[in-house]
Parts: C-alpha cells; sequence; structure tokens
C-alpha cells in the first residue's frame, strides 16, 4: 500500500532541500502524486476492512496522508512566491 512512497522517500524527509531545489516543481508533484497513490489505496482498503477499529485506523491514516500532501503543496506554494517557510 506504500509503495509509491519509496521513489519519493528522500524526498519528503529532506523537504527543505527539495522546495529549494530549481527542480522543486517536479519533484513535489512527483511527491504530491505518490501521497495521493497511497490516500487513495488507504480509501479503498478502508471499504474492504473487516471491523470498526480497522476501518477508523485506517480513516486516521488516509486523512493524515491527505492532510501531508496538503501541507506539501501549500510550502511548496509559499516557497515559489517568495514566502520562505522555516
Amino acid at each position: 500500500m506504500y509503495e509509491s512512497l519509496a521513489p519519493v522517500a528522500n524526498d519528503l524527509t529532506h523537504l527543505k532541500a527539495t522546495l529549494a531545489s530549481p527542480m522543486s516543481d517536479s519533484l513535489v508533484k512527483r511527491a504530491t502524486a505518490a501521497l495521493d497513490t497511497t490516500a487513495g489505496q488507504l480509501a479503498d482498503a478502508t471499504q474492504r476492512a473487516g471491523g470498526d477499529r480497522e476501518r477508523a485506523e485506517l480513516q486516521t491514516l488516509y486523512r493524515g496522508f491527505v492532510a501531508a500532501r496538503r501541507i506539501v503543496a501549500h510550502l511548496h506554494e509559499l516557497h515559489t512566491h517568495g514566502q520562505n517557510p522555516r
């Protein structure tokens, strides 16, 4: 379920450097796509969950990945417009 994150793990781990990179547009696009893919897989898994506890845990993970995607995109937008986040 988390396979799509492996290729972008380094970019996310070193997000500050990723945002400062001349290739930040493509790196962030790739990272947000991987986060979207993972969130989608979690949503699918939630539908197949066997019990309430498993469903709740998957929903929490789903919301976390959606939030992570929004944060990465927002930080990129701030950085692109010269508002360097700390």
